[in-house]
């Protein structure tokens, strides 16, 4: 049964079960304080009820004592006043208690009037739903959210356990993409969360190029390739194909492998080619070849991957601030802005935006993969130009900064960038 009742408050606690609040609400939080202290200030203006709420909250009664079932903020902001009693609408009956919690959880996510909920706190309120056993199509229209999204929530939230009460949905359906991968599930639960995309992706793009590989590996089988564990005696490498040039790879199956040997290295698939007859294979040269062919291919991935990182960061430039700032920079330095400066007089705004970060990009002078490996193997500058070694070493630290991961040949290039700029500074 429901009655509305004039209660003490310090009779009301918040809402648990097995010692567990249940508000998702987290009310300790500086943004909530805010909250809490401006629903204080406007009930301090109820000209019906001074220093209580207009929407009365809901309570449980237990015996001699009142659970919050929905308004712990409104209770906190009340306490926050010094009120000593309040109305309520008070549920006696433990069903009709459950279902009011259920209707408040609901509530919490869909109503417009109370303050706008971080995406942690929607998750824990999509979350207390999900405890509740509501099913996923009613928590989706609550919450405004694809059902899809909902039942990758869950199976997240289980997988996580515990640690899911502070991700947020978006997290907990990216744990749940790698459910049954112990490793990357545990990566994804334990980081930051200013870390857990960049894991994300970096995860997403490893398991896409683990299946490119694997179609390539079998591709390769089908049209008459023997495929290697590592380069047999008497071989040379001839050609490597990376997860990114299918295009090459397919046409190369295409034209049929039988009698060609090929084995998996952590670029791409590398046809082998055996040694001229008669010749006495060079072991050192040959492993150089493989270690050459093996690093182009990684270094037109890593090309790619940078390109891909800058893609899906562009639409929030405050994402990667430091690269965006950099390419807004080569940007506003082109011949283009400063001659229209020039001519009309007016000063181009520098803050960046997508536009801008995407001219900078296109106006970056690039290294070669010849120039770096050559740089990079014999410790010589001058298989670079300057100002592409300074271009390309200025984006690799802007990006690693902005959380980018560099790959190992990026590693190599930025290590060549530097020798080319060392070996200018030291000839000025």
């Amino acid at each position: 049964m429901q009655t509305m009742e004039l209660v003490d408050i310090e009779d009301v606690y918040p809402y648990e079960e097995n010692d567990v609040r249940m508000n998702p609400r987290d009310v300790d939080s500086k943004e909530c304080r805010e909250y809490i202290a401006q629903l204080a200030e406007q009930f301090r203006y109820n000209r019906l009820n001074p220093g209580q709420p207009r929407v009365r909250p809901i309570l449980y009664k237990d015996g001699g004592i009142y659970q919050i079932i929905d308004g712990e903020c409104r209770y906190e902001a009340m306490k926050l006043l010094g009120t000593k009693r309040f109305y309520a609408d008070v549920y006696d009956d433990l069903d009709d208690a459950e279902t009011a919690r259920r209707e408040a959880a609901k509530a919490m996510v869909e109503t417009d009037a109370k303050r706008a909920l971080t995406a942690e706190e929607k998750s824990r309120g999509v979350q207390q739903m999900l405890a509740l056993d509501l099913p996923d199509e009613e928590v989706a229209a609550v919450a405004r959210i694809d059902a899809g999204k909902v039942s990758r929530a869950r199976r997240g939230a289980r997988v996580a356990s515990d640690a899911a009460y502070d991700m947020t949905l978006d997290r907990l359906a990216a744990i749940a993409e790698f459910e049954g991968d112990e490793e990357a599930v545990a990566k994804l639960r334990d980081c930051s969360p200013k870390e857990w995309y960049r894991i994300y992706e970096s995860l997403r793009a490893e398991r896409e190029r683990r299946q490119a590989m694997d179609e390539m590996v079998e591709a390769a089988k089908a049209a008459g390739a023997t495929v290697a564990e590592s380069t047999p005696d008497g071989y040379v490498a001839k050609q490597t194909f990376s997860a990114y040039s299918r295009a090459a790879f397919d046409r190369h199956v295409e034209a049929g492998c039988e009698g060609e040997i090929a084995v998996v290295s952590d670029y791409g698939l590398t046809f082998l080619a055996p040694a001229a007859a008669g010749d006495e294979v060079d072991e050192k040269k040959q492993r150089e070849e493989q270690e050459r062919s093996d690093f182009y291919a990684a270094f037109d991935d890593a090309r790619r991957a940078r390109a891909a990182w800058v893609g899906s960061h562009i639409g929030d430039v405050t994402s990667m601030r430091k690269t965006a700032r950099f390419l807004t920079g080569k940007a506003l330095m082109s011949r283009e802005v400063g001659g229209f400066e020039d001519e009309t007089g007016a000063k181009v705004e520098a803050a960046p935006c997508p536009l801008a970060v995407a001219l900078g990009y296109q106006s970056l002078q690039a290294v070669t993969s010849f120039g770096v490996w050559n740089a990079h193997r014999h410790g010589d500058g001058s298989y670079l130009y300057g100002s592409a070694a300074r271009d390309t070493l200025d984006l690799l630290d802007a990006m690693a900064a902005d959380g980018y991961e560099l790959h190992d040949a990026e590693e190599k290039t930025a290590a060549a960038c530097r020798i080319t700029i060392e070996e200018e500074s030291d000839e000025q």
